[in-house]
C-alpha cells in the first residue's frame, strides 16, 4: 500500500512539473504587453474633420445633444472634440480658454504648458482625481481648421495617455 501511495505521489508531482523541471505554478508569467491599436484616419461624426485615432475606437457624434459641433472618441483614454457655435464654450483667446478649461479639471492646480501653435495652442495642466485622490492630468489643443476653431482634449491618469491624446488631437484635419 505504501509503494502505491508513493508511486501516485511521484506521478502527481511529475505531472505538475514543466518541461524545465520547475513546478508549473512557479513559472514566471510571460511578459505580455497589450498590442497597441493601429491608428486609422476616421471621420469624426458630422464634424468636417477626421483624425488619426485607434482603429478600434468608437466615435459618437454628440452635436445634436450639445447644440454645437461635437464628438466623443471612445479610445483609451476617451477624448472630446468641440467646435464653435452659439451654445459652445469655446473661448477666443488662450487666456480665456485657460480660465474656462481649468474648471473642467477637478481640484485644478496649474497649467504646466501653454504653447501657442501656428493654428491655435496646446494647454497641459494638473489637478486631483475625485475618485481616488491621485494626480489628474489634462491636455487641450486648439486647432483652427477651415477657418473654424476646434478644441480637442481630455483629462487622464498618466503622461503616456496625455501624449497619446495630444498626438491624436494634433492629427485633426479637414475631411
Amino acid at each position: 500500500m505504501l509503494k502505491t501511495l508513493l508511486a501516485i505521489s511521484l506521478t502527481v508531482i511529475a505531472c505538475g512539473k514543466s518541461k524545465e523541471g520547475a513546478p508549473a505554478g512557479d513559472q514566471p508569467a510571460a511578459a505580455t504587453k497589450p498590442a497597441e491599436a493601429k491608428l486609422a484616419a476616421k471621420q469624426l461624426g458630422s464634424l468636417p474633420l477626421q483624425a488619426d485615432i485607434p482603429d478600434d475606437a468608437n466615435v459618437e457624434d454628440t452635436t445634436k445633444g450639445a447644440g454645437y459641433p461635437s464628438a466623443t472618441i471612445y479610445a483609451s483614454p476617451t477624448f472630446f472634440v468641440n467646435g464653435g457655435g452659439d451654445m459652445s464654450d469655446l473661448k477666443p483667446t488662450i487666456d480665456d480658454s485657460k480660465t474656462a478649461l481649468a474648471k473642467t479639471v477637478n481640484d485644478f492646480k496649474a497649467w504646466t504648458r501653454a504653447d501657442k501653435t501656428a493654428d491655435g495652442w496646446i494647454l497641459e495642466g494638473n489637478g486631483q482625481s475625485m475618485v481616488d485622490n491621485k494626480p489628474l492630468l489634462a491636455v487641450w489643443v486648439r486647432r483652427t481648421i477651415g477657418g473654424a476653431p476646434y478644441d480637442c482634449g481630455t483629462n487622464a491618469d498618466t503622461k503616456e495617455q496625455i501624449a497619446k491624446v495630444l498626438a491624436e488631437c494634433q492629427s485633426l484635419r479637414a475631411k
